[in-house]
């Protein structure tokens, strides 16, 4: 049975390599924790449900090479043609596409002429096809009609009668109530949109925005010098519509030029800098991880070595390899311990100054404690093998050593 108080002794003479050894622990410990939190973020962002068909949906932007061109005209037939194509299950215009990182956006308020108190919306100006096109969930009320919709010039002042809104917009413009009914303001100009439907989810434009499910829909077409549309095609069908759309919205009017894109690339677009955070962050883990496993294994080895008389006269006096083996692992496992323990405290401390100046989310005690069992094993695994070394040593090796 071994005793704590000899090993407690050659810790103490020993004292600044096994201090050094124990503050890279507490410091790997609290950057790790809090890395890890900040992945976890991202990867639940990445990973959220955006409420639209993202993988079958194509998206189309059109500039016209006229400087008088009838866009409304032009919208209208690009529509009923990309509606008629094998493969394509509808077809919508749009402002902007969502999930690209390029969007609108306004204050909205729940009583007229309001001007402060109000909430941030995406909105998005589209017609009656949008909610198939997408493959959004009406939970509520009805869709926009033929009749709801209107077109103006760019330069014409037009306030929407009608809109529909996400689920989360209608939560935080009416918390506990159906918002199906009810009016909203923009700006303060004290003219009303009612609420006509609300659907489960979509994300909008910036789906790294604090807002981001905060949507509203209106059905208008505003004329101007460009146009997007988003098409929807069925299942497995995608690329094979894509490579055709163009082709066809040539043909039918040559006069303009036409970029296509999928929602599935816009939406890994978006994402970019979560992805390269979540990549970089767990390479640095990985990499400090490692760099504590090779000084703790430096460490014992070193320790080994000198101390390869005192364990030849152990194995002389009847110790057995288990013995030297066990010694060695339970050293380890205080220094390590006594590193974690600060590493903790210090991974707290860093946490509460992250959430109060960069807004990350709060380090919680079950991860805390994952991260340190994950790095007191590697400590273990790390000095198992220098142990095993250790209890190999033989009496007559030791001997002839001094």
């Amino acid at each position: 049975m071994f005793e704590l108080k000899p090993m407690l002794s050659a810790l103490w003479r020993n004292k600044i390599s096994a201090l050094l050894i124990a503050l890279q622990l507490a410091l790997t410990l609290a950057i790790v924790s809090n890395a890890t939190v900040i992945v976890q973020d991202r990867l639940e962002k990445i990973a959220r449900p955006t409420g639209i068909a993202v993988s079958d949906i194509i998206s189309v932007t059109f500039m016209p090479v006229p400087v008088n061109y009838d866009m409304a005209s032009a919208v209208a037939a690009d529509l009923e043609l990309l509606r008629n194509m094998p493969g394509v299950m509808d077809a919508t215009v749009t402002n902007q596409i969502p999930l690209s990182g390029s969007g609108s956006a306004s204050t909205y308020f729940t009583e007229p002429n309001q001007e402060i108190g109000g909430e941030n919306a995406n909105y998005y100006q589209t017609d009656e096809h949008f909610i198939d096109t997408l493959g959004l969930n009406l939970v509520a009320g009805r869709n926009f009609t033929r009749a709801d919709f209107d077109v103006i010039g760019p330069n014409d002042t037009y306030e929407p009668r009608v809109a529909i809104i996400t689920q989360k917009f209608a939560d935080v413009m009416f918390p506990g109530e159906d918002a199906v009914g009810k009016f909203f303001y923009s700006g303060g100009d004290g003219k009303p949109r009612e609420i006509i439907g609300v659907v489960e989810r979509h994300l909008g434009a910036w789906p790294s925005w604090s807002k981001a499910g905060q949507v509203a829909f209106y059905p208008l077409l505003v004329t101007g010098n460009h146009k997007r549309y988003l098409i929807r095609t069925e299942p497995g069908q995608r690329d094979v519509v894509y490579k055709q759309i163009e082709e066809k919205l040539a043909e039918r009017d040559p006069q303009r030029v036409i970029h296509l894109d999928t929602l599935s690339k816009k939406m890994a677009q978006s994402y970019v800098s979560d992805n390269v955070m979540v990549k970089v962050l767990s390479a640095v883990m990985t990499l400090l991880t490692f760099i504590v496993a090779l000084g703790i294994i430096g460490l014992t080895i070193f320790w080994i070595n000198q101390r390869s008389k005192q364990i030849g006269v152990r194995r002389a006096l009847g110790a057995t390899r288990a013995n030297i083996s066990r010694y060695f692992l339970v050293e380890n496992t205080l220094i390590a311990g006594t590193g974690l323990v600060i590493g903790m405290a210090a991974a707290q401390v860093i946490n509460h100054f992250m959430v109060n100046q960069f807004s990350q989310p709060a380090l919680s005690m079950a991860t805390l404690l994952i991260c340190a069992a994950i790095l007191l094993s590697v400590s273990v695994t790390a000095a198992l093998a220098p142990a095993i070394r250790a209890a190999n040593i033989s009496p007559a090796m030791a001997t002839r050593s001094v």
